[in-house]
Parts: structure tokens; C-alpha cells; sequence
């Protein structure tokens, strides 16, 4: 995986799931399709997470092949999960402001307005180090998904909070040992940043996940008018087919794509003659 130049964070979580995997079967060297099969019917797995875990599969068995550790490869034909998009599930203004207004600490509330306003994923989140921002530009470097850089500019409003936090270092530094680093050294890990906001979202009776703040992010600046590009650009995206996955097109929006349609004339009667029209044989 390292020759592959994988990222540190899928080369741990695939070997957390071979491991388990090792852990529920006798031997990876004489596991079934057929038991793989029963075995992945048994995971409490959300529907992407299934579906890259049947891949990850195919690909750890045809290692296995490839070193000769397996004739065969048991994941070749394990049945096609059948894909299911989610519904984008943005917090509304209302629901953001509640849940900054619910009690939580205040670097809760840095992460929540760096997750809204900047569309940070939690993993940058937990890595946000004082000394990756231009103080003087107030623009922030992040290293995101599949290990791209990026420079982003920080909103006006939030940039208050900026500067209320450390200069150098770490924003969220461990206190307890973890996955990635000692205890009292690095950061805290991702899983920490989706924890402590998912708790509060919970103690506030809100129907969202952590995630659902950058599909507002999307949603929000699609509504304003903004230009999909950037929207696009804003969220990191390779494709706007990943951004649509974030918009939800509020009954407004649509009814006002209804209403710039050309009018066109409906008649009133069909037009065809009735047969009362037609003069009668004698």
C-alpha cells in the first residue's frame, strides 16, 4: 500500500478491517466466497462503506495472489452492492446558530464555523496548526483528501476566532494517547472532531450528522447565486457530480425554474370536430 503511495489514513483503516476480518474467519488462507459473503451480510456497514470494503476485498485477496499465499481469489465475484445516494441533508442558518447556541465549549464552536464556513472535513479540522495560516493574507493551508494542498481564504466572519486562537501549533492538540500520535504530542484524530460535534448536534435534537455542514456550505452558496464553479472549487471537488451530492434544491428554487419556462398558449377546447359537426346521411 505504501508502494501504491496510499494515504497513512487508508493504509491504517484497511488494515483495521483485514485484521477484523483475520479475527471472524478461520484462515485468510482458505476463507470461501461463500463465507466472505455471510460475513460481510453480517457488518452494521453504511452503504459506501460497503462498497469499499467489497473492492478492498478483491484487492487484499489478489495481493494474497500475487504472493502466492492463495490460488484463487475468493473476493473475485462477491455479489455488487447496489449503490444508494444519500439525500444531501444541510443545516439550515436557524439550525447552525442552535447549535452554536447549545452550550458547547468554544473550540466546538471554532470547529463547527470552520466545518460551515470553510468546508473543512474533519480530518483537516483536527490538523488545523496555527502555523499554516498567513496571518497577514488570513488565508489557510490545508492538506485535504487524497493528499491535495490547498490554500483557502478565511471569511471575514470568522476571522475573529482566528484570532483567538494560538499563532503556532496545534488548534486541537491530544491530551490521551491515540491512533496517530503519544500522548501530549500531534493532534486529535478526526473521529474526536465528528465525536464532539455529533454530541452536541445530539443534545440539540437536530436530524444531522457532522458532515451535513458542508453540504450548507454547498447549498448556502448556491442559493446566493454563486456560480457552480465555485461552489465546485470551494468544496474540493475533481467533478461537480461529487458537488451535486452536497446541493439540496430547495421547492423554491425549483418552482422558480418552473416559472422561467417560455410560455406556451393551452387551448381551451381539443379543436376536433364533434360529429354533430358532420352533416348526416339521409
Amino acid at each position: 500500500m505504501k508502494a501504491a503511495d496510499l494515504t497513512e489514513k487508508t493504509i491504517r483503516e484497511r488494515l483495521i478491517f483485514i485484521n477484523q476480518l483475520a479475527r471472524d474467519v478461520d484462515s485468510l488462507e482458505t476463507v470461501t466466497r461463500k463465507e466472505l459473503i455471510m460475513w460481510m451480510a453480517k457488518q452494521n456497514w453504511s452503504n459506501s462503506t460497503r462498497v469499499h470494503r467489497r473492492s478492498g476485498l478483491h484487492t487484499f485477496f489478489a495481493w494474497m495472489q500475487d504472493e502466492g499465499l492463495r490460488l484463487d481469489n475468493p473476493a473475485y465475484r462477491l455479489p455488487r452492492v447496489a449503490t444508494r445516494k444519500r439525500e444531501p441533508n444541510p443545516f439550515t442558518v436557524d439550525e447552525i446558530n442552535q447549535l452554536l447556541n447549545g452550550g458547547i465549549y468554544f473550540k466546538t464552536r471554532v470547529m463547527v464555523a470552520v466545518h460551515y464556513y470553510l468546508g473543512l472535513r474533519v480530518s483537516e479540522i483536527a490538523a488545523i496548526n496555527g502555523d499554516d495560516i498567513n496571518w497577514d493574507t488570513k488565508t489557510l493551508h490545508t492538506i485535504g483528501k487524497g493528499r491535495k494542498p490547498a490554500t483557502l481564504p478565511v471569511p471575514a466572519a470568522i476571522w475573529p476566532l482566528f484570532l483567538k486562537m494560538p499563532r503556532t501549533g496545534y488548534w486541537f492538540p491530544n491530551r490521551t494517547r491515540n491512533r496517530m500520535f503519544p500522548a501530549g504530542e500531534g493532534h486529535i484524530t478526526g473521529n474526536s472532531v465528528s465525536g464532539l460535534i455529533g454530541e452536541a448536534i445530539k443534545r440539540c435534537g437536530l436530524k444531522h450528522r457532522p458532515h451535513d455542514l458542508r453540504a450548507s456550505l454547498a447549498t448556502e452558496m448556491h442559493e446566493a447565486g454563486i456560480s457552480d464553479f465555485v461552489v465546485q472549487r470551494s468544496m474540493r471537488h475533481s467533478n461537480m457530480d461529487t458537488t451535486t451530492l452536497y446541493l439540496k434544491l430547495k421547492p423554491e428554487g425549483i418552482r422558480h425554474g418552473f416559472e422561467a419556462l417560455p410560455v406556451i398558449q393551452i387551448p381551451d377546447r381539443s379543436g376536433r370536430r364533434r360529429a354533430s359537426d358532420f352533416p348526416q346521411a339521409a
